[in-house]
């Protein structure tokens, strides 16, 4: 059974009526859960180990029997990715989501087509909680809208870790880390280019930001997928750190 958003934090052994909420006419309508089954709810970081109490037309009332950190809270990730074709950002959306993904920046790179997004961000959310619920990782990712790589590189404001995927760069990441020369702890932004990549301005900008340049060694990746690649390598390596 998958988890669900809390919408708010949760204390061991409160008592949550979750009334009309969308999270309890699935697990109570559509999963059908009854008087001692046990779920998994979710806010901010924290999962929730609940027991249903009882599942009517009035809501759902579940007790809290265990609170839990999230494996991917000590470690925020945050995916800069350029605008590329909507119905593919969906995708990426969708299966980095899963990975502990903490936010989504998109920006217009200097590459990408005129792709209108700003009102694809409500799907673009919806597809980040049913992604987030199935795979209990703690917390829903938000998606943000930025106008260039400049702007998107504000919203992602101070990390530990910046990273761009580079097809020319001269190091793996697994090369990196195997010598010792690259740590993952803290904060991490991967930021991934159009198709046809960066342009040389925005690598200068990401260097001049502290970026360090890598490629994976599996070959040039579409722009949907070097994401989903990058950040598995990463919670790979922080895992094994």
């Amino acid at each position: 059974m998958p988890a669900f958003e809390a919408g708010r934090s949760l204390r061991l052994g409160e008592h949550v009526m979750l009334g009309g909420t969308p999270a309890a006419h699935h697990i109570a309508d559509v999963l059908r859960a009854r008087h001692g089954e046990r779920i998994v709810l979710f806010h901010a970081g924290e999962l929730y180990d609940a027991v249903v109490e009882d599942a009517s037309r009035s809501g759902l009332a579940v007790s809290v029997e265990g609170v839990r950190q999230s494996p991917f809270s000590l470690h925020p990730v945050i995916l800069l990715q350029a605008i590329i074709r909507p119905a593919l950002l969906d995708d990426v959306v969708h299966v980095c989501a899963p990975l502990g993904v903490h936010r989504f920046v998109l920006y217009a790179a200097e590459r990408s087509q005129p792709w209108n997004v700003a009102g694809r961000l409500e799907r673009l959310g919806q597809v980040a909680l049913s992604s987030a619920e199935q795979a209990e990782t703690g917390d829903v990712p938000t998606v943000e809208l930025a106008t260039g790589l400049q702007d998107g590189l504000s919203c992602v404001g101070p990390v530990d870790s910046l990273i761009m995927m580079s097809p020319r760069a001269a190091s793996t990441m697994m090369g990196l880390a195997r010598d010792g020369t690259y740590a993952l702890d803290g904060s991490v932004a991967v930021a991934v280019g159009p198709e046809g990549g960066f342009s040389g301005p925005e690598e200068a900008l990401l260097i001049e930001r502290g970026a360090l340049a890598v490629r994976l060694s599996t070959g040039i990746l579409r722009s949907e997928l070097a994401g989903f690649a990058t950040m598995l390598m990463v919670r790979e390596l922080q895992a094994t750190a």
